[in-house]
């Protein structure tokens, strides 16, 4: 049970790090947004910040990054415990 409950904390982990809809939605304060809406607020179309973007991107990507390196083994594992083996 517990590789397929790795896989399924770093999907549930993943999709709500990137959750863009509900919090643009929700939040008011600029200085509560999340990363994605943060980096969607450098976008302007007077010119865009390409480098603070790719930076705060690079930035965004490293906690998935860590959960995923530290269930490794069991995502594997939980993915191919269906499969037919033959």
């Amino acid at each position: 049970m517990g590789p397929a409950l790795a896989a399924m904390a770093i999907f549930i982990g993943m999709s709500s790090w990137n959750n863009f809809l509900w919090p643009l939605l929700v939040l008011k304060d600029s200085g509560k947004f999340t990363l994605p809406i943060g980096l969607n607020s450098l976008l302007n179309p007077y010119g865009n910040n390409y480098q603070l973007l790719i930076a705060g991107s690079v930035i965004s990507i490293i906690p998935i990054m860590i959960l995923f390196l530290a269930a490794q083994k069991f995502f594997i594992q939980g993915l191919t415990a269906g499969s037919v083996k033959g």
